[in-house]
């Protein structure tokens, strides 16, 4: 096991294409750090520089105290797992899993009892004897994983590896590979871009998007702290509502105007608007910091969709001026055309500059206190 650090590393393609810039990162000995964004963002050419697998334009990578930059992939002691599992068709799971060992003529009592210590370990030692044809998707995934282990690498990567699997089989290997982590404790990138698999799975997440990384934190702060507005409306299932705005004073008091209502500001919102603008603004709150009640609230809006989902309820909602999406219990009476008022929870709720997309509201914000 060991460390593995990024600086500054950056992949151009011809055409003065920049797939990854500038990326630094150091992810510490035994940690799981999740490569997350959205296709084309650069997290999988990230995993592939450091796997060898790809050429470094600029910058260093380094897997323990060496530089791996012009070390070939076989040789920078790391494992690798794929979506599409690569197993070989005309080999046994025990084959499959032994291969790498073989190459390296490790003796066969060694190979034996990794593959099956392996195999134990993912309870898939009754499988030892089948081809992949005759395996489930779960099943190939977890001889993926098996072959990975066998190894006992410095790091383990793995590239967008439940893609190919159902969503009630991703869930159980999300948890299988959580459960693995904890008992190998081996330094591990993982890159998806499932939100859920990175908040699941992730000690900490780095957030990617046009080859820059947006936030590296845990998952609780991307969520309650994001840094930009790209960050907030990425996680989040449904993601966070933007309403574009102002802010304004009356009174002393500071509110945000969208247009049909005012939704009143905490006291430390003075610095927010100092900050932004013209005072123009995108005001963001995740669907579950809104709540729905009777008129007047907050704002009024009437009901458009409701999305039951058995403990809660999805409430597509619009104002004058703007449409919502909001979390509510399952047996609340809400229905189709009706009239309700929302009432924000604003100590959740964020200020965005709309023309840098930074999140304001977040300098001065001390958590739990104005």
């Amino acid at each position: 096991m060991a460390e593995v650090a990024l600086e500054n590393v950056t992949k151009i393609y011809p055409g003065d294409v920049v797939a990854v810039d500038n990326v630094n990162l150091d992810i510490a000995d035994k940690e799981l750090l999740v490569l997350v964004g959205p296709s084309g963002c650069g997290k999988s050419t990230t995993l592939r520089m450091v796997a060898g697998l790809e050429e470094v334009t600029r910058g260093t990578v380094r897997i323990g105290d060496r530089l791996v930059n012009d070390v070939p992939p076989k040789d920078r002691d790391i494992a690798m797992v794929f979506q599409n599992y690569a197993l070989y068709p005309h080999m046994t799971v025990y084959k499959n899993m032994a291969f790498g060992l073989k190459l390296r003529k490790m003796p066969r009592h060694e190979i034996d009892t990794r593959v099956n210590d392996a195999a134990t370990l993912l309870g898939i030692q009754d499988l030892l004897d089948r081809k992949p044809k005759a395996l489930s998707g779960g099943q190939r995934q977890r001889v993926a994983l098996g072959r990975a282990i066998v190894r006992q690498p410095a790091a383990f990567l793995f590239d967008e590896p439940l893609s190919n699997l159902d969503a009630k089989l991703r869930v159980e290997m999300r948890a299988e590979i959580n459960k693995l982590h904890r008992r190998l404790g081996t330094t591990t990138i993982y890159v998806t871009h499932d939100q859920v698999e990175a908040m699941t799975l992730g000690d900490r997440i780095a957030v990617m998007h046009k080859g820059i990384i947006q936030q590296l934190a845990t998952p609780l702060e991307l969520y309650d702290r994001p840094v930009n507005r790209f960050v907030a409306g990425f996680l989040g299932t449904p993601p966070m509502n933007f309403v574009s705005g102002r802010v304004e004073e009356h009174d002393g008091k500071f509110f945000f105007n969208e247009g049909s209502a005012r939704i009143e500001l905490p006291a430390r919102a003075k610095k927010w608007a100092d900050a932004l603008p013209g005072r123009e603004a995108v005001f963001g709150v995740r669907p579950e910091d809104i709540s729905i009640g009777a008129r007047p609230g907050s704002a009024d809006a009437k009901v458009n969709v409701v999305e039951p989902l058995g403990d809660e309820m999805i409430v597509y909602v619009s104002t004058s001026y703007h449409d919502l999406v909001c979390k509510a219990p399952s047996h609340q009476d809400v229905a189709v055309d009706d009239e309700v008022g929302l009432t924000f929870n604003i100590d959740k709720a964020h200020l965005f500059d709309p023309e840098t997309g930074k999140n304001v509201s977040l300098v001065h914000r001390d958590r739990g206190r104005d």
